[in-house]
């Protein structure tokens, strides 16, 4: 049916506009040394020989490769530059109906005046482009000794939440992608993920802050792209890495990759072993107020700490084929294995409760989770002709967990007596997911830009099995209040258009998505449904004008959607202690963003952008009252009425000394939530909020490179809640020998031991402080050996096309 109708669409556009008919010219060719090797990240300009004023820009790929579309007949000026390079201008001719060859140009290394020491410009951290922003990883300290959610969390607008480490971007919901390949995953199962995936893997991560139509509109924030090395060369190549680390805690790393390619035929593989040990803490008061006065009857003080251990097995196996000049074929598959245990000891001391005076509940909780995660991906490309080609892909992922709990719980007197036992609990929380996805993407160039056209449809089925038992009069028995069958269904359709074209000194991008959203929610134990079905429409329109050489002006706006994660509308109790529990709600709604963002670049290297958004029924986690009254408080998702943001972001990066490079990065928002729909809460929560972070490269003689990094968090209010500031400090160091093969990081990660969230909330009669601190302070050290020639790529074009759907496993 959507084959049909996308096809129809197709011819109605292509013949109502006869004049966009003929084949457009575009330019391509590489950037490299003197010495041959690709230029990663090269600034590419061409503009006519008659009128500098009309330029035409791009930015070259890992292997230094640009490709310049919509070149009219004409004669041309082409210049490549890159920090530390001489710049090459060359002619170019371009005839009409004739596509010019590949060409060549090389940057010979730019004259140094220092006359003691060799100095290597270093690469920039940063890249933007008009619709997103490039972090360099595989040059930087960064490269070896993080895991990929270490080196997320450094990234300019990135913020990873340490209790739920869920990841957000620009203070909104994101999609995070391997390779252009979704995750499947959210939350703390996405973080499992990531603490598997070592950094020494990745080569840049693209933050996609206006994404088009042809992406998912999942994710008010955009799309995170983590990008991993792959080789292009015939031969078989790879490499060896061993790490380990600690200080408060530890962690250790042992990995390989392989990479084969002869001919029209390419297979890649890895494998990482990742172990970590690790303790969190968190100190907590909770004062119950009551009356006009707000006066304080109860208070409990909380203290927990959590011992874990964790191994992480995971692997990834691919599979290109280059079946004719025109058609290709490849398959993609990732596993994941965790297996994680934890005892967490609480403690949490009663006050004025005249129940238990100045008594202590006590709280032991043994836990073993094991997660399993497959995924896989087949993908055609075939190009139908010289200015058109279709893309289509299928992918499969099944995601198990479970999760095993015993949990003791006693009050003790202030002399250290235990007058009786409070609740002995036991559960099984098993989590089933299964994902299935198609899309087919159309691509034509026309003589005016390029027309896209797609469609995709996913269906999703989770199942949860709560099982809980209690102890009573020494028998484990059914606990018929907390025990439940949840299972969740979803539909979701989706066509999208998208024309990119340039007019003058005017590059734009307009495009159109339809989503058809389909889902039932069923609580079989209590016979309650939740049926949603929604038809939405998401326009996004990308303007970018170029006003100077190297200078850019550009306006983007995008209408997003976060829909509920599984886990959110899940309404299962998960047990904390007698105190304490939390719960999912099968009637949440979706969010809906509209975002609008301005943004100008100066000499292709100075950034700074202004956004506004507005979100309708944002999702939270709310801390209240079980009921008026009581001692017993739940966190619950619900929906808040409407949140307005302002945002500006600054990237300037800076080169005191040719051996010294500074990359500062600064990003202030002002945030206001709505609340009026929402029970006993202040009807408005506003407040400012910044997070300025700073990374100092030094290339000192030897071969050395220093790194000295941090950054510093300001108040911030996120709902209901308030978040106190925070700083960081983080050093790196990094030495290559054996000719490059060899390669030794070195990072120290937190070094003053001053990250922590203090949160602090006041709602529904109840005040709450809370300081979390997680395992930010470690040494690590990694050794990675590199096998054969190790000149890189990007990730092929091919995507996964399960995005949003992955994206919403917690």
């Amino acid at each position: 049916m959507w084959t049909r109708l996308l096809t129809c669409l197709f011819f109605i556009a292509w013949n109502a506009c006869p004049a966009l008919r003929a084949q457009q010219v575009s330019v391509h060719g590489t950037v490299l040394t003197s010495s041959r090797e690709p230029v990663e990240f090269a600034t590419v300009l061409l503009w006519p020989a008659r009128d500098s004023s009309r330029v035409q820009a791009t930015v070259a790929d890992a292997q230094g490769a640009f490709l310049l579309r919509g070149v009219v007949p004409g004669t041309y000026r082409l210049r490549a530059s890159f920090m530390g390079l001489e710049p090459n201008t060359q002619p170019l001719v371009v005839v009409a109906g004739t596509v010019p060859p590949a060409i060549v140009l090389q940057l010979a290394a730019a004259p140094q005046q220092l006359a003691e020491v060799q100095v290597t410009a270093n690469r920039p951290r940063i890249t933007q482009l008009p619709d997103r922003l490039i972090l360099d990883v595989a040059n930087t300290p960064l490269a070896a000794g993080y895991t990929a959610l270490e080196v997320l969390a450094k990234a300019p607008g990135v913020y990873v939440d340490p209790r739920s480490e869920s990841v957000s971007l620009n203070g909104k919901g994101t999609m995070v992608v391997l390779d252009g390949k979704r995750t499947y995953l959210s939350g703390s199962d996405l973080a499992a993920l990531l603490k598997s995936l070592g950094s020494q893997e990745i080569q840049k991560v693209e933050l996609i802050t206006s994404p088009g139509a042809k992406y998912d509109a999942e994710g008010p924030g955009g799309v995170i792209n983590i990008i991993t090395k792959k080789s292009q060369l015939d031969g078989t190549r790879g490499s060896l890495t061993l790490g380990a680390g600690g200080i408060t805690n530890s962690r250790q790393t042992a990995g390989f990759s392989l990479n084969h390619k002869h001919g029209p035929l390419a297979l890649s593989g890895g494998y990482t072993l990742a172990g970590r040990q690790t303790e969190v803490s968190e100190q907590a008061q909770l004062d119950y107020l009551a009356g006009p006065g707000r006066a304080v009857t109860a208070t409990h003080l909380l203290t927990s700490a959590t011992p874990t251990r964790q191994l992480g097995h995971s692997f990834k196996a691919g599979l290109d084929w280059q079946a004719s000049a025109k058609t290709s074929l490849n398959l993609y598959l990732r596993g994941l294995r965790t297996d994680r245990t934890s005892i967490t000891d609480a403690a949490t001391r009663l006050l004025h409760y005249p129940a238990a005076p100045d008594s202590v509940l006590t709280s032991h909780t043994d836990a073993r989770t094991d997660i399993t995660q497959l995924a896989g991906n087949l993908g055609l490309q075939h190009q139908i002709d010289s200015a058109s080609s279709l893309t289509a892909n299928l992918d499969y992922s099944r995601y198990e967990s479970g999760q095993y709990n015993l949990i003791r719980n006693a009050f003790v007197t202030g002399q250290g007596e235990v007058p009786g036992y409070g609740l002995q609990l036991r559960n099984y929380l098993p989590k089933s997911i299964r994902i299935v996805a198609g899309q087919f993407d159309y691509e034509r160039t026309l003589r005016a830009g390029k027309l896209e056209l797609g469609a995709k449809h996913s269906y999703v089925t989770a199942a949860n099995d709560a099982r809980y038992e209690l102890l009573q009069a020494g028998d484990w028995q059914n606990d018929a209040l907390r025990t439940n069958f949840f299972s969740y269904q979803e539909h979701v359709s989706a066509a999208y258009a998208t024309f990119a074209g340039k007019r003058q000194r005017l590059e734009y991008r307009v495009g159109l998505r339809l989503e058809q959203t389909n889902s039932v929610g069923y609580l079989h134990t209590t016979d309650v449904q939740a049926r949603r079905s929604y038809l939405s429409l998401f326009p996004s329109v990308l303007l970018s004008r170029a006003v100077g050489q190297g200078d850019y002006l550009s306006l983007a706006y995008g209408r997003r959607i976060q829909r509920p994660s599984y886990q959110d509308l899940n309404p299962f109790i998960y047990f904390q202690d007698v105190y304490t529990y939390s719960q999912g709600n099968p009637f949440l709604r979706p969010e809906f963003t509209h975002a609008l963002d301005l943004t100008y670049t100066l000499r292709s290297t100075y950034v700074l952008a202004l956004g506004y958004s507005q979100t309708s029924d944002v999702i939270a986690w709310v801390t209240q009252r079980e009921a008026p009254g009581s001692l017993v408080t739940q966190v619950r998702a619900e929906n808040l009425n409407s949140q307005r943001q302002w945002t500006l972001t600054a990237t300037v990066p800076l080169a005191p000394r040719k051996w010294w490079t500074i990359t500062n990065a600064l990003q202030a928002s002002y945030t206001t939530f709505l609340l009026r729909g929402v029970a006993n809460a202040p009807r408005t929560v506003q407040g400012l909020a910044a997070v300025y972070s700073l990374a100092n490269d030094f290339a000192v003689p030897g071969g050395w490179n220093l790194s000295a990094s941090g950054y510093f968090q300001s108040p911030m209010p996120s709902g209901v809640t308030q978040t106190r500031g925070q700083y960081s400090v983080n050093l790196g160091l990094q030495k290559k020998f054996r000719q490059d093969r060899l390669a030794l990081r070195v990072v120290y990660n937190d070094v003053l031991r001053t990250a922590r969230a203090v949160s602090l909330t006041e709602f529904d009669n109840l005040r709450s402080r809370s300081t979390y601190r997680w395992d930010s302070n470690f040494f690590s050290a990694t050794l990675t050996y590199q096998l054969g020639n190790q000149r890189v790529k990007a990730a092929s074009k091919n995507r996964s096309v399960s995005g949003d759907e992955e994206s919403r496993i917690k």
